[in-house]
């Protein structure tokens, strides 16, 4: 069913006039579609560090949650439209998920932000740590090997990191100018992220993104208006 979906999808996308690597692109950055990428652009992401906007990831269900939350905030009123809400969004986070093919970096990224939903409507802002090791519980429950996956050992890793050092490295400097910040703040979610996953990309790709500061000062801005 999943699968049938996205077929649909991608032929939405090929009927507006998509080819080529464009298509490929907007294939695996919207719907987690990767199968037409070629070698090369695989290749050309990897060593700028943005191979993360090509799998639907948390990056993507996140701005998925939070355009879904801003959009349903007056429902905040009451607890009756606070329930429905929450399943309102639960349903549409793992429609999302179902249309994406069900990949395992977004039904990770789905539980994740199911769990800060669930936690939100009941007024529990737990700890971000507490989230992610329920989240990973849960799906180590349904597949225990899970955990020698790489893609799930990394999106781990990197969310932690950037929940641990982001606030850290972001403290260090500070600018007046709006841009700025916003570019700094950019900046040191990547740095973040790098700290706690370059160990496992030297083990298991052996290569370092040397680009990653730059390339994601573009590649988060644009995956935001593309997938929006």
């Amino acid at each position: 069913l999943a699968s049938s979906l996205r077929d649909k999808l991608l032929k939405t996308l090929k009927s507006n006039g998509l080819s080529g690597n464009e298509l490929s692109v907007a294939s695996a950055l919207i719907l987690g579609y990767k199968d037409d990428l070629d070698s090369d652009l695989k290749h050309s992401y990897s060593s700028a560090g943005a191979t993360h906007v090509l799998a639907v990831s948390g990056l993507h269900v996140g701005i998925i949650f939070l355009v879904i939350n801003s959009m349903l905030s007056f429902m905040d009123k009451n607890k009756s439209l606070k329930a429905i809400k929450l399943i309102l969004i639960l349903f549409l986070l793992w429609f999302y998920a179902l249309i994406t093919g069900l990949s395992p970096s977004v039904v990770r990224a789905a539980t994740m932000f199911s769990f800060v939903a669930v936690g939100a409507i009941f007024n529990r802002k737990s700890s971000i740590y507490n989230t992610l090791a329920a989240s990973a519980f849960v799906l180590l429950c349904y597949n225990p090997f899970l955990i020698m996956e790489v893609g799930f050992q990394l999106s781990y890793l990197a969310v932690l990191g950037i929940v641990y050092f982001q606030p850290k490295i972001y403290a260090k400097f500070y600018f007046k100018n709006w841009l700025l910040d916003k570019i700094w703040g950019i900046t040191a979610v990547s740095i973040a992220a790098q700290l706690t996953t370059f160990p496992l990309g030297l083990l298991y790709f052996h290569q370092f993104p040397t680009y990653f500061m730059i390339s994601n000062l573009f590649v988060i801005p644009g995956a935001f208006i593309i997938i929006l």
